[in-house]
C-alpha cells in the first residue's frame, strides 16, 4: 500500500494530506471546543476535489462528487434532527470526496462502526466511573479512525 501512495501523483498525494490535516485539527477541536471549524472543512473540501480534478479531470471530480454524497446525506438526516453537528457532515463529505465511488461506502460503514464501538465506551466508561451518560460524543474521532481504516485496509480511493 504505501508503494502505492508513493507512486501516486503528486496531486493525490497532496489531497491526501489535505484530508489527513482536516481530520487531524478537526478531532482536537472536537475534543477541546466541540467544534469542526467551517475554516478546515470547506477548503479542505475544496483542495480534494480541485487536486483529484487536475489528476483525473472531470471523471474523477464526478468521483469524488459521488463519493461526497455517498458519505455526506446520511449524515446530513442525522443532523436535521440534531444527532450530529453539521461540521460532522461537513468532515465526512471530506473523506467521502477523498475516497470516491466505491470506496465511500466502505468508509460509511467503517465510521458507522467506529461511533458505535465509541458511543458504546464512553456509556461503559460512564457507568464505571459512577457519572451520567455522556452529552456530548465528538464524532470527528470515528470519523477520523473509520476513514483511516478504510484507507489502510486497502480500499480502492480515485
Amino acid at each position: 500500500m504505501l508503494d502505492e501512495l508513493l507512486a501516486a501523483p503528486w496531486t493525490i498525494r497532496c489531497a491526501l494530506l489535505v484530508l489527513a490535516a482536516a481530520l487531524s485539527i478537526s478531532v482536537v477541536t472536537d475534543l477541546r471546543r466541540r467544534l469542526i471549524p467551517n475554516e478546515v472543512t470547506i477548503p479542505a473540501l475544496a483542495l480534494v476535489i480541485g487536486l483529484f480534478g487536475a489528476t483525473g479531470g472531470w471523471p474523477l471530480v464526478q468521483n469524488c462528487l459521488v463519493g461526497m454524497a455517498v458519505c455526506g446525506f446520511p449524515l446530513l438526516l442525522a443532523a436535521l434532527p440534531g444527532w450530529v453537528g453539521m461540521g460532522d457532515v461537513k468532515l465526512i463529505a471530506v473523506c467521502g470526496a477523498a475516497a470516491g465511488f466505491p470506496a465511500a461506502v466502505t468508509v460509511l460503514l467503517l465510521v458507522t462502526v467506529a461511533g458505535g464501538v465509541q458511543a458504546a465506551l464512553q456509556l461503559a466508561i460512564a457507568r464505571i466511573r459512577g457519572t451520567g451518560r455522556p452529552t456530548h460524543v465528538p464524532y470527528a474521532c470515528s470519523i477520523a479512525a473509520g476513514t483511516l481504516t478504510a484507507f489502510f485496509l486497502g480500499g480502492r480511493f480515485p
